[in-house]
């Protein structure tokens, strides 16, 4: 989410500026008694707050308003659960706070038809405020670099110095095979192509239809920042280095300051940065403190639509957006912040029944018109069939009267016709060549 940003830093991250309000709540359980029959000892998130908005509410305190949350319960994906009406509440309670979650990495093939398995997310990333980051491929052509100056330990006694400090990225059916047996996800690169999705990354659809993930962000061999005190290969307390450094994460590290790491749990981080970089281009460019819908809606209008979801090797758009691999698509913050874009960001709401109308005029015909809708909702009841509250519908009315609904998407652009959705509180209409007028 954020570097040093000094000259001689190996990674900035996206928003090396910003202020950083930490909460530790993952800690080492030594289990005794008869807890030690049924559970390992090792680390957990002890730390999460039986009603989560105590968690969030103590960093809105401390100044943050982005919350990034690489956590989450998987034991009932798709469900919107009490953390997921949580969050929802924290949001409409503190709509100036995006509170991000990252998707999960439940994602897997059990059917071997070759394509990943979707409704796999779950709570609180099933949430409607909140920002659902599902994790892409990073791309550093199937290899990864290490320091080949330093020795590295594993079990097994390999070390980056013997493999030549460049070393294979791996398939996925190489380092999951029971979880993608079958081409093309078995035989993929975990990290040779940026138009992929990770195929561990959970997907959507939500229990109730609701589109899942969000967006998508690189969550494969990313670097992150290396911890003098928790390595993985450990399961004891004080984690001992022994004056080596120890084989973690993913790969043999980068150097004594960097490792390589992956999941969504990387991918989150790297699309909160860019929502931290949104927000504060609204309030430098404009003077506008935005809220969390508008960033939200700023983060997936410029979002792109990936070309190879199902890792063929072919990038031929064979998932178009929207879809539950990647959403809406991959985040740009460069587009998200180019300053070509208009923006509504309403505060007083509409009645029931009542109608909100604006009128963009459109110079040059024959390009991309996008439209965003994203509202905060009401939490939602977790014995309803919808989760949702308050139905808002997105219509656009081009100058010869031809009229576009909100999600009416065919080979990821808007259509004619269909009928007004009446699940997601996410809407948009993209026009492929909009007319002028």
């Amino acid at each position: 989410m954020l570097g040093g940003g000094g000259p001689g830093g190996e990674g900035k991250g996206t928003a090396p500026a910003a202020h950083l309000v930490f909460q530790a709540v993952e800690d080492y359980v030594d289990f005794t008694g008869i807890c030690a029959l049924f559970y390992d000892d090792g680390y957990y998130l002890i730390g999460i707050p039986e009603d989560i908005r105590q968690l969030f509410q103590q960093a809105y305190d401390d100044g943050a308003r982005i919350h990034a949350n690489s956590w989450g319960n998987g034991e009932d994906p798709g469900a919107y659960t009490t953390d997921s009406a949580n969050a929802d509440d924290f949001i409409w309670n503190h709509p100036d706070m995006l509170i991000t979650f990252a998707a999960g990495n439940a994602g897997t093939d059990a059917n071997g038809d070759g394509v990943v398995d979707e409704d796999s997310t779950g709570s609180p990333a099933t949430a409607k405020n909140v920002l659902t980051v599902g994790a892409s491929e990073n791309d550093r052509q199937g290899h990864y670099e290490c320091d080949a100056n330093l020795t590295y330990t594993n079990p097994d006694g390999d070390s980056c110095q013997s493999l030549g400090g460049m070393n294979d990225t791996m398939t996925y059916g190489a380092v999951w095979p029971d979880d993608f047996p079958a081409d093309p996800l078995a035989s993929d690169n975990t990290a040779d192509n940026a138009e992929q999705m990770a195929a561990f990354s959970s997907r959507g659809p939500t229990d109730d239809g609701r589109l899942k993930p969000d967006v998508v962000a690189p969550g494969t061999w990313v670097l992150s920042g290396y911890s003098d005190l928790y390595q993985e290969e450990y399961d004891s307390s004080p984690n001992p280095q022994n004056g080596q450094w120890q084989y973690d994460g993913w790969g043999f590290p980068f150097d004594p300051y960097y490792k390589y790491m992956g999941g969504t749990s990387m991918a989150n981080p790297l699309a909160a940065g860019g929502a931290v970089v949104v927000r504060d281009f609204y309030e430098k460019v404009y003077g506008h403190s935005a809220s969390a819908a508008l960033v939200k809606a700023t983060l997936i209008n410029s979002a792109e639509d990936m070309l190879d979801e199902n890792n063929d090797g072919v990038n031929d758009n064979a998932y178009p957006i929207p879809n539950n691999h990647e959403g809406w698509g991959r985040v740009n913050v460069a587009n998200a912040t180019d300053g070509t874009a208009q923006f509504v960001d309403e505060t007083t709401g509409l009645q029931t029944g009542g109608v909100a109308t604006y009128q963009y005029d459109i110079g040059t015909g024959g390009n991309p018109f996008k439209v965003t809708l994203v509202w905060t909702d009401y939490p939602g009841s977790t014995t309803a069939a919808k989760a949702l509250v308050n139905d808002l519908d997105l219509v656009v009315t081009a100058p010869d009267g031809t009229t576009y609904l909100g999600n009416v998407f065919s080979g990821g652009w808007s259509q004619t016709g269909g009928s007004a959705d009446r699940t997601n509180n996410v809407e948009n209409v993209y026009v492929q060549a909009a007319m002028a007028g």
